[in-house]
């Protein structure tokens, strides 16, 4: 007689706080709640592959969204191009330092140190020694995330400024796209990592990556 074994967990509903018991879920399948049929459990297919596709992809547009200008200007007849580099070093000059070191940290440090986290916990998910390491990452992440949104609303700012009357003419220059879409693809390589597999087991990695 051959006995199957059913591997239960208890999970709470991030709608309703219920906290009830579930089987082992199988792959693509989601469990809704029993109170109030809100999704409260599901694996991401393919999360390690997808979150390190998407990292490269924004890691390789981070270098010419920071030397590429971001603003082009015609001001009295005079054009002009900034790049977020010489715009943080125009702000020190100024003594703005309080201003300068906030775009520096939230348009270059954070958004690189965040990608190179992602890429190295997806890269070291086979390590077993290493998870707490990873764990201290992944919190790092989502506490800096709010941050590295600062950038874009000064970003907004200045695309708003297409026209100041006659006076002055402001347009985005091409690296704000490289930018913009190193900004999306960022998020998305975020939203992709399962955190789960932070702790899942050799066997549980192999079957939900």
């Amino acid at each position: 007689m051959i006995t199957a074994c059913v591997k239960r967990m208890l999970v709470a509903c991030q709608t309703c706080g219920l906290v009830q018991q579930a089987s082992d879920v199988p792959k693509d399948s989601v469990i809704k709640c029993a109170r109030c049929n809100f999704q409260i459990f599901h694996r991401r297919a393919n999360s390690r592959v997808r979150t390190l596709a998407f990292s490269l992809a924004a890691l390789i547009l981070y270098f010419p969204s920071n030397f590429y200008p971001v603003v082009t200007a015609e001001y009295q007849g005079q054009h002009s191009q900034t790049t977020i580099f010489q715009g943080i070093s125009s702000l020190y000059a100024h003594k703005q330092y309080f201003i300068a070191s906030l775009i520096f940290c939230t348009s270059m440090l954070t958004p690189v140190l965040k990608i190179i986290g992602l890429i190295f916990i997806t890269l070291t998910l086979d390590w077993p020694h290493w998870r707490k390491a990873r764990t201290w990452i992944y919190k790092i992440i989502r506490v800096i995330d709010p941050w590295n949104m600062l950038e874009v609303f000064l970003l907004a700012i200045c695309v708003s400024m297409v026209e100041m009357g006659e006076v002055a003419t402001v347009h985005p220059g091409r690296g704000v796209f490289s930018f913009a879409a190193a900004v999306v693809l960022t998020l998305l390589a975020t939203l992709s990592f399962d955190s789960r597999l932070l702790w899942d087991s050799p066997a549980e990695k192999k079957h939900y990556e």
